[in-house]
């Protein structure tokens, strides 16, 4: 394992959240790079928090995906199907299984992270906490989406990678005490 891989996932990461590098450095070089025939790699606990007034951004990196590996992690046809209803937000409460078989059902950001020319990619979670007053009440929002950090992509993919960061984004809001989970995205 070569640390020019772990500055490039770190430098992937800056387009959206500024973690603790020397936190995200130790746990990527304990956790190791996924080996030639893994998919990926989960990597251990690590939260980065920033605050501020009324919000709060939380952002977790949780696996290390093997880019050389994309069209053996694909899911197509008849497993995509299953796997959709399976993880669909109505049935599964953890963010990422949801987020992580949504990358593997989306053929065009597969063929992305395929071509790219680094070796591996960094899935995270953000999760965005928002407390809002209005008079007597106090509503609590809460946003919940995947990153895809991919080292040396192009601006046309970088674009469809937000895209499908946004498209997958779920919003969990509380209104005087009740907790309601919605998906943004389409």
């Amino acid at each position: 394992m070569s640390n020019n891989f772990i500055n490039d996932l770190i430098g992937a990461l800056n387009r959206i959240v500024t973690p603790d590098i020397a936190l995200l450095k130790e746990i990527l070089i304990v956790g190791g790079m996924p080996e030639k025939t893994e998919n990926l790699r989960y990597l251990s606990f690590n939260r980065y928090v920033h605050a501020k007034e009324n919000k709060s951004i939380e952002f977790s990196a949780v696996a290390v995906l093997n880019n050389r590996r994309v069209e053996h992690w694909r899911l197509e046809g008849y497993h995509k199907k299953l796997s959709q209803m399976v993880f669909s937000t109505r049935w599964t409460r953890n963010p990422l299984d949801l987020f992580l078989n949504k990358l593997r059902c989306d053929s065009e950001l597969m063929d992305i992270i395929g071509s790219a020319n680094a070796h591996y990619s960094l899935l995270g979670i953000m999760q965005t906490d928002e407390l809002e007053k209005t008079g007597l009440f106090k509503h609590k929002f809460r946003s919940i989406r995947p990153v895809v950090a991919i080292p040396g992509i192009n601006d046309n993919d970088l674009k469809k990678m937000i895209e499908f960061e946004n498209s997958n984004e779920i919003v969990k809001s509380n209104v005087r005490g009740i907790m309601v989970y919605r998906k943004v995205g389409r």
